[in-house]
Order: C-alpha cells, then structure tokens, then sequence
C-alpha cells in the first residue's frame, strides 16, 4: 500500500513539474510549484508512517506554512499587476 503511495506521488510530482517547466503563465508556474511543495510535504509523511517514526513531522507542518503563505504572496502580487 506505501509503494503505490509513492508510485502516485511519483506521477502527480512529474505533472506538477511539467506544469512548473511548460506553463505559459506564471500562474501555470505557481501551481506547479505549490503542488511539487505539496508532493514533497506527502513523501515525508508517508515515510513517517512507513517507518513509525515522527521526527521531520513538525518541519512539513513549517513547510507546509511557509508554502501557503508565499502563495498568497505571490497571489497578490499577480492581481496588482494588472493594475
């Protein structure tokens, strides 16, 4: 059950970075980026659970933060520059 964890995390990691390469916008390009952050948060909890061990938990949860807040960073500076 973990490997297909991470055979799909695999996939969802190479389509979240074509989408970071090949997006024309930089919308397109944040959403890649957001969910390749999203995909690497995933595979350190699930080796937490495969291993039983909990030691980088609290770092994805600041990852994880950090993530969110500079995608609303970036989501405001995109609707300024329209302006």
């Amino acid at each position: 059950m973990i490997t297909a964890g991470y055979v799909m995390l695999v996939l969802a990691g190479m389509g979240f970075g074509y989408r970071l390469l090949a997006g024309p916008s930089l919308t397109d390009r944040v959403v890649g980026l957001d969910g390749l952050l999203i995909v690497g948060v995933s595979v350190v909890v699930l080796r937490a659970m495969q291993t039983g061990e909990g030691a980088f938990l609290p770092a994805a949860v600041v990852v994880t933060l950090v993530g969110f807040v500079s995608t609303a960073v970036v989501a405001r500076f995109i609707e300024g520059r329209g302006r």
